[in-house]
Order: structure tokens, then C-alpha cells, then sequence
């Protein structure tokens, strides 16, 4: 016992080292100074193992820094340890009812106390047992960035295009929450202080946002500035990654039809609500390069419907009005303008738009290079993008589920339209593309399904537009 606690009186000894001497109550002396004998208390009263920095290399004992903590316990008791080179280190113990810092041995006997005669939130001054005083001074750390999340961690402009970045910075109650936004080059594209990136060139360009607060925190985004179509944009929500694809618009013949295999999109497989052929003109969009995965619909909505488990499945079991409750959850948390593609968009798009090579299924006429469907699925999901792509390099527009489009279900008209909508009102709500459960018949790019919004099967998920 007695060699604990010289070895503890040292430690305090070493810290007041030239210290003065004061006599009195400094509860009753404000003009008591004890500006000389302070240590810096990185920390605050969080419960974690914080760092006790000395302001002077005196406080130093065989050049070793005494580390320690100070912390509200759940018991409302503050702990106050030491470690170095006193045997291993002897934890403290401060009861404020009582005022006093008791002093353990590795045994976890009392070996000495002293008396708190003062604190308050920032300062606590301990009376030795020889008389002397040890004050200690709390400062509460910065509470630093500790990441950013940009919602898009690669873009593809046109030149003069556009495009704006969002960042999400944690904590939320982090001190300086502002960051700077750099373009690693401006001939490339130059980008504002809100985040706006503007093209103005062709080639590539890293778009960094930086804390500004000290941390070194940062995220980054490749930009591409390019003419060329068809790029992909990749976004983040909540760890969770996935691409959208860019479709330049353009004229083409919508449907098929059986009755004269001399016309336009004969096709004999074809059912009767897949014609008339008619023409359509579709602005430039974007399609996602997979279906919805499992994974990205559990990290917007919390929870998984589907029948097929797996983070790289498509997402089932979900109904339109489902889809939609998503989306919503899903622009809040990007900024952004998903939505469901129309059907026009749709079929465009699994046909390989500007790209297309005419197939019958998408991407192939042989339909178990890009399909999962009733003879190779063995009854379930398998993940995206496991066969090959179609034109644009999009997956699985054919096969492993159907998808929701945002149209209602109705009747072709053979007249030539831009960007259609589909029908005003109906029961049904149009699906495309054919699954694990269909027939090779079924998979075809002119498919037509339609089921009612409330409508949840195991066969049938989505995939995004914008």
C-alpha cells in the first residue's frame, strides 16, 4: 500500500512541479492564481477514453506523456485515470457528493484520497494531502466532420450541360458542417460553391468536396464531359450504389404486329395489344442499368418484400403504389427526379435505343444469353447483371422480372406521337419485359403486361428512370 501510493504522489508531484503553494478556500478567493499548475483535458464528458495533454514538458515523467480520462460514468460519477510508467497504470475515482478523488491499487483498494475543494464545468482544483493544489482544465474538443456522401460519385455531361451535387455531411451537429467544392480542371468543368457542376469541355474532371472545419474530410466525383451517349451515373444512398444509364432520344417504330410479314416489326409471336406499329419520338433520359436491387430498396425503405432473398436480387414482391412510396423516399434522400420509365421510354430502351440491332429479345435473338426465364431460371431470381447486356448496356430487360412502367394500360393508336404517356385512366398499370416465370414468348422487347397498382407478385419488380 505504501509504495502505490508514493508512486501515485509522484505523478502529482511531478504535475505541480514548480508550482505555487496555496494556502485558503479558493471557493472563497477569486483572486487565487493557479494559472501555472493546469493541464488540458482533451475531452469532454462522453464516456470515451480521451487524451491529457500537459501544457509543459515538465509534467513529463521518463519522457513518457501521462495519458488519462475523465468522463461522466452512468452512475453520474467522474473517472479519472493515469497511465505511463506508474506499475501499469492506478485508476481514480471522483464522487462529487463527497468532493473527493479516491486512488485505487491494482487491487482495487482505496490507497489514498484528495479532496475536490473546487469545481465547476470547466476547472476542478484538488487539495493534496501535503497542501498543495493540482488544477485541472476541461476543454470541450471540436466536434469534427466525420464524412461526406456526394449524391453522385460519377457524372456524364454534355458540353454546356449541367448537373448538381449534393453532400451529405455527418455528423449532423458537427461544429463547421460547410464545405468547399473543387474542380481538379476548369477546362474540363468549373463547379459553384452550392455544388452546381457545369460543363465546359470535353474530357474528365474530379469534382472534390472538402470540410472546411480542419478534418481532412473529403468526397469526390469523376465528371465526364463527352458527346458521345449511352454513359452511366453512378449515385449513393446510404452506402448503397447504383447506375443509371443515358439514352439519347430519338424516332422509332413502337409495337409489332402478325398480320403481314412484309410490314414493319412483323413479328409472329406477337399478341394482338402490341399493335398497331406506330412511330414515337422520345427526348433524351435516363434508364437504370439494372433492375432495383434488393439491397438499394432496403436502404431507402428499411425493409426487404421480397420472396427471393438476396442484396444483388432484383427487388419482387413489390406493388406500383410500392414503387411509387420508394421514389418519393428516394428523391428526398438525392435531391433528384426518379421516376418509373414510361412504357414508350421502356421498350426504346430494351430495343438498344439509337444503338439497336433490331433483336427480338433484348440484346439477342437467342434468348438465353440475356434472359432468365422458364427454361434456364430453375424457378427464382438470379442477380443482375449476371447475362450479357443489350446495346446500351442495360441488363435483364428481358427475363428475371417484369417491370413496372408508369403508364396506364390501354390501347395503341397508330398515330405518331412525342414522349407519350399512355392511356389517361385504367384498371390496370402496364408491366414489360417477362421473368424467371415466363416463356421465351413472353420475354420479348414488345411484350405488353398489365397488372392492378395494388398488385404484389414474386415475379415482379422495377427499374428507374430520370
Amino acid at each position: 500500500m505504501k509504495t502505490v501510493f508514493t508512486s501515485l504522489l509522484s505523478l502529482l508531484t511531478a504535475m505541480t512541479m514548480n508550482a505555487q503553494v496555496i494556502n485558503g478556500d479558493l471557493n472563497h478567493n477569486d483572486n487565487l492564481d493557479v494559472e501555472d499548475v493546469t493541464l488540458l483535458i482533451d475531452g469532454y464528458l462522453t464516456g470515451e477514453t480521451e487524451v491529457i495533454e500537459t501544457s509543459s514538458n515538465y509534467y513529463k515523467e521518463d519522457n513518457s506523456l501521462i495519458v488519462g480520462t475523465w468522463y461522466a460514468s452512468k452512475t453520474n460519477s467522474i473517472v479519472f485515470e493515469a497511465d505511463g510508467t506508474y506499475g501499469g497504470g492506478f485508476p481514480y475515482k471522483f464522487i462529487p457528493a463527497q468532493g473527493e478523488i479516491l486512488m485505487f491499487d491494482n487491487y482495487g483498494n482505496v490507497a489514498d484520497d484528495f479532496r475536490v475543494i473546487y469545481l465547476t464545468d470547466e476547472v476542478m482544483v484538488i487539495k493534496r494531502n501535503d497542501g498543495t493544489y493540482l488544477k485541472l482544465t476541461r476543454t470541450i474538443p471540436p466536434q469534427w466532420v466525420t464524412s461526406i456522401t456526394l449524391s453522385a460519385t460519377e457524372l456524364w455531361l454534355k458540353p454546356d450541360g449541367y448537373e448538381k451535387l449534393t453532400a451529405t455531411v455527418l455528423p449532423t451537429d458537427a461544429d463547421n458542417p460547410s464545405v468547399e467544392w473543387i474542380s481538379s480542371d476548369e477546362a474540363v468543368a468549373i463547379v459553384s460553391q452550392k455544388g452546381m457542376v457545369e460543363a465546359v469541355g470535353e474530357g474528365t474532371a474530379t469534382i472534390t468536396c472538402m470540410a472546411t472545419d480542419g478534418s481532412g474530410v473529403k468526397a469526390t466525383c469523376e465528371v465526364t464531359v463527352s458527346n458521345q451517349p449511352s454513359r452511366t451515373t453512378t449515385y449513393t444512398v446510404n452506402g448503397v450504389s447504383f447506375k443509371m444509364v443515358s439514352v439519347t432520344g430519338g424516332t422509332f417504330l413502337m409495337g409489332a404486329q402478325k398480320t403481314n410479314s412484309g410490314s414493319a416489326n412483323y413479328d409472329e409471336d406477337a399478341y394482338d395489344d402490341e399493335a398497331p406499329v406506330h412511330n414515337v419520338t422520345l427526348s433524351d433520359y435516363s434508364i437504370g442499368e439494372t433492375e432495383v436491387t434488393q439491397a438499394l430498396w432496403t436502404a431507402v425503405m428499411g425493409s426487404n418484400p421480397s420472396y427471393f432473398i438476396g442484396d444483388n436480387l432484383p427487388v419482387e414482391t413489390v406493388s406500383w403504389n410500392d414503387c411509387q412510396e420508394f421514389i418519393t423516399k428516394l428523391n428526398q434522400a438525392t435531391g433528384k427526379t426518379f421516376r418509373l420509365p414510361t412504357e414508350a421510354e421502356w421498350e426504346f430502351a430494351a430495343r438498344g435505343g439509337t444503338k439497336s440491332q433490331g433483336y427480338k429479345y433484348s440484346g439477342s435473338n437467342t434468348v438465353g444469353d440475356v434472359a432468365w426465364y422458364t427454361n434456364n431460371s430453375e424457378d427464382h431470381t438470379h442477380v443482375v447483371a449476371t447475362n450479357q447486356p443489350n446495346e446500351l448496356g442495360l441488363y435483364d430487360m428481358s427475363g428475371n422480372v417484369y417491370e413496372w412502367c408508369q403508364d396506364w394500360f390501354g390501347d395503341y393508336s397508330s398515330s405518331a406521337q412525342s414522349n407519350p404517356t399512355g392511356a389517361t385512366s385504367d384498371s390496370y398499370r402496364v408491366s414489360r419485359g417477362g421473368s424467371w416465370h415466363s416463356t421465351a414468348r413472353i420475354c420479348r422487347v414488345t411484350i405488353r403486361g398489365y397488372y392492378t397498382p395494388t398488385n404484389s407478385i414474386n415475379y415482379l419488380g422495377f427499374r428507374l428512370a430520370q
